[in-house]
């Protein structure tokens, strides 16, 4: 399979890459700085800027599907997410790419931690409301961008991300975090958004993925 990753360069974006490569998919990595990937088999490299149209249409022209790990440099920055999302909707549509797969965060929408302790509840809305309020923002914004195209959307999202080793186990929920579900492996996210490539099960859905 064709696949483009945006945020290629980013802890998960490098995940997707090197698994996507493991599994014999034709990957095309969209980054910033060239320096910032390493090579490989059937790897192509476009560089731009994901607010950039013309660059964005280039990298997903002839996909089989996209996947976005991308995040915002700055945590004041509320502008990335949402402006590059419309530029790979748009490009996705004028290219007939159906299959969209991307990183979401599990704090975004209401009652996503009502199955954790009312401590972990108590700390996610501390942090919603201070030092996450503008990616939160950021965000929500993406996702009503992505949940009004006519894509085939998945939007997995993840806890806490670890660079640690990935166990090759999850919980997937459809409502909120599994309970105790603060932490995972972006290896393991990786390996779910992946697996999404093959099935229709969280098509159009939004599901929540931790240990």
């Amino acid at each position: 399979m064709k696949m483009v990753v945006f945020g290629a360069s980013g802890g998960t974006g490098r995940e997707l890459v090197r698994q996507g490569q493991a599994l014999g998919h034709e990957v095309t990595a969209f980054v910033r700085d060239p320096a910032a990937i390493g090579g490989g088999a059937g790897l192509r490299v476009v560089v731009g800027d994901a607010r950039d149209a013309k660059a964005v249409a280039a990298a997903i022209a002839g996909q089989d599907a996209v996947l976005s790990a991308l995040g915002a440099r700055s945590l004041a920055d509320e502008t990335l997410l949402p402006e590059a999302m419309t530029q790979i909707l748009v490009a996705m549509q004028q290219d007939g790419v159906r299959r969209l797969i991307v990183l979401g965060a599990s704090g975004v929408w209401p009652g996503a931690d009502k199955r954790l302790s009312v401590a972990a509840q108590l700390l996610l809305r501390v942090i919603q409301a201070t030092v996450l309020k503008k990616p939160f923002a950021a965000q929500r914004r993406m996702q009503e961008l992505i949940s009004a195209s006519d894509t085939e959307w998945t939007v997995a999202q993840p806890p806490r991300l670890l660079n640690a080793p990935g166990r090759g186990t999850w919980r997937v929920d459809g409502e909120a975090l599994p309970a105790g579900g603060t932490t995972l492996a972006r290896a393991d996210l990786a390996t779910f958004m992946l697996q999404q490539l093959s099935t229709t099960e969280w098509v159009r859905k939004s599901p929540f993925v931790a240990w």
